[in-house]
């Protein structure tokens, strides 16, 4: 008997085979497991199983494929992963310029929503030859899912979720999903393409896209009626609905404080541009007048403020604006409406203090010059400085200057003060009074009295009230002067200028009365002519005449019976007017000059109607008017 025992498949099999020879059981067991161990099997399998193995070659028949006495243990491969998607994977690819909305509908998912479902590949179980070698297992293969734009990583279940609303989409391992939802850089608007989902009615797909927002951060401002609207177009059209702007945050409303927007310009202006282009930069407007009443500004009410917020959530904090404008101030108030403010009293706006105030009073603080302009104000006026060549001021009121007045306009509706002097050919004018330091050279008009500090030189001074000089060099020289109440000087006249004092008469008043004479003689002459023009028997009854006169022709004589009619109001208006003058010549009549003391020779004297050329110096005198010899008359003071 033969036996021989042979590893084979890499050692994973002993396999017996018997070649010729008488076939003895127990001593083919036997030689069976020597050889076996001589192989180095490990382990060496029980005599049992070995001779039960060989129990197939009782009767002495050689079997071609051998027994086999011992197997190793095979490797075992691992399984490959599976992939189970949870929604159709398509095997044509997207083109470029393919909207996937408009493609695949059906792949319309929600955040959260599963998307696809990974088993990984499993290792394989390595094996080990009868010899004891270890034989490495082939491990199952892995099928890669990378996880892209809105899809988050698997986690313990190896399931792959969706992160935004959109369309799924697989392609070569990679999962993503193109998403649906579109919020704007400011976060202000958000918009949505709504696809028809088959997966659920109506009514549930809005409540999924309500919840997809929130979970998207789209928690304010969402446009419920428009989402249940595009929801309910895509499903009747079957198509999906782009751009439905479902969500719009709001614009914070910033507050304001309670304001003024001034009816007056706060601005002093740069000049007044006259024909031809030039500017006159001395009509710069610095003085505003108002009357009581007048509006200055308009109350602009309170704005709360309100919050805003962006389609997220985040509050946009509404800013409440102070008011840096000016304030009302004194004698200043709101109209009855409560929706104005209105001057309390006539006068001037002033700005101080961040307020508008209506003063009566207006202060220049230095010279009147190109800086100021022109002032004119309906109330009084105080310059701390002098007024320079050119420039005019005019008040309602009282004028006070502290310094010089050379070639300018003053003019006032009350008294004017000058500490300084007036000089080259300045013209000042005091309805109630001027007073000044000396006047050279220039025109001094007023209805109260004139006085001066010092003298009077080479000017003309027109008062109703009285001139007066009695201080300093007291001098009245040169020029006219003319005070209907009466002059008191220390010296008038001298022998080289040329003086005229009068006093008892008001030569303005006089021009007055002889332009009212001329008018009045003019007059006449028009009357009569119309006259003439109407006749005698019209004029007795026009009525009746108008009455038989040609309607072609009555028009005529109704204009020239107005034109009469017109001229005879005028006549009656001029007559009260002389007579009112004549009476205030009456009065004026008793008026003196008193020099303390000399009145020069060639002093042309005027007292009411009397004149006189002095032919001599005469010291501390009166001069009057005696009605009795209708000339002028002296006495000693």
């Amino acid at each position: 008997m033969t036996l021989r025992v042979e590893l084979r498949k890499g050692g994973l099999e002993a396999v017996a085979f018997l070649d010729e020879g008488p076939f003895d059981l127990e001593a083919a067991t036997q030689t069976a497991l020597a050889r076996l161990r001589e192989l180095g099997v490990q382990p060496v399998p029980a005599a049992d199983r070995v001779r039960m193995a060989m129990s197939v070659f009782e009767g002495g028949q050689p079997v071609e494929e051998g027994v086999v006495l011992a197997r190793g243990e095979p490797p075992q491969p691992g399984l490959p992963a599976q992939i189970l998607p949870f929604f159709p994977v398509h095997d044509t690819p997207l083109d470029e310029g393919d909207d996937p909305f408009d493609r695949y509908p059906q792949n319309v998912v929600y955040p959260g929503d599963p998307l696809l479902q990974k088993t990984p590949a499993s290792p394989g179980i390595p094996g080990r030859s009868l010899l004891g070698t270890p034989i490495p297992a082939q491990d199952g293969r892995d099928v890669p899912v990378v996880p892209g734009d809105g899809v988050s990583e698997a986690g313990n279940d190896n399931t792959f979720h969706a992160q935004t609303y959109g369309i799924v989409l697989y392609d070569r391992g990679r999962l993503w999903v193109v998403p649906g939802l579109h919020v704007s850089d400011d976060r202000m608007e958000a918009r949505l393409t709504v696809v028809p989902d088959p997966k659920v009615d109506e009514e549930t797909q809005v409540e999924k896209l309500v919840e997809a927002l929130a979970q998207l951060g789209v928690r304010a401002g969402v446009d419920r009626d428009a989402l249940v609207h595009a929801v309910r177009q895509a499903r009747g059209a079957g198509a999906p609905v782009p751009d439905v702007v479902v969500a719009r945050g709001k614009e914070p409303v910033h507050g304001r404080e309670a304001g003024y927007r001034l009816l007056f310009d706060p601005e002093k202006k740069v000049g007044k541009v006259l024909d031809g282009g030039r500017i006159d930069f001395r009509e710069a407007e610095a003085v505003q007048n108002v009357r009581h009443g007048n509006p200055l500004a308009e109350v602009v009410p309170a704005v709360d403020p309100v919050d805003g917020y962006r389609v997220d959530g985040t509050r946009l904090r509404a800013r409440l604006e102070r008011f840096q404008g000016l304030r009302p101030g004194d004698n200043t108030e709101p109209d009855e409406a409560g929706t104005r403010i209105v001057a309390a009293a006539d006068g001037m706006i002033v700005l101080k203090g961040g307020k508008f105030h209506v003063v009566d009073e207006y202060l220049v603080s230095d010279d009147v010059d190109y800086r100021t302009g022109n002032i004119r104000a309906s109330g009084a006026v105080r310059i701390r400085g002098g007024v320079k060549p050119g420039f005019q001021v005019e008040a309602g009121k009282d004028v006070e200057i502290l310094g010089d007045v050379e070639t300018a306009t003053i003019r006032a509706g009350g008294l004017v003060i000058i500490r300084g002097g007036i000089a080259a050919e300045a013209t000042v004018v005091g309805r109630k009074g001027v007073r000044a330091k000396y006047v050279l050279s220039s025109r001094i008009e007023s209805d109260g009295d004139v006085e001066v500090a010092n003298s009077i030189t080479n000017s003309h001074v027109y008062t109703r009230g009285r001139v007066r000089a009695l201080s300093g060099q007291g001098a009245l020289l040169g020029g006219e002067i003319n005070a209907a109440l009466g002059i008191e000087a220390r010296t008038v006249g001298s022998r080289s200028a040329q003086t005229h004092v009068a006093v008892g008469v008001d030569l303005r008043m006089a021009r007055e009365m002889e332009a009212i004479d001329r008018e009045l003689s003019g007059l006449m002459e028009q009357i009569k002519i119309l006259q003439s023009n109407l006749g005698r028997d019209f004029l007795k009854d026009p009525r009746t005449a108008l009455a038989r006169i040609p309607p072609a022709l009555r028009r005529g004589k109704i204009d020239l019976l107005q034109k009469m009619q017109t001229l005879y109001r005028r006549h009656k208006e001029l007559t009260a007017r002389r007579d009112e003058l004549a009476a205030l010549q009456r009065e004026q009549r008793a008026a003196q000059i008193s020099v303390v003391g000399e009145i020069h020779a060639g002093t042309r004297v005027t007292c009411a109607v009397a004149s006189v050329v002095l032919t001599e110096t005469l010291r501390h005198v009166v001069l009057s008017y005696n009605a009795e010899t209708n000339t002028v008359a002296w006495r000693r003071m």
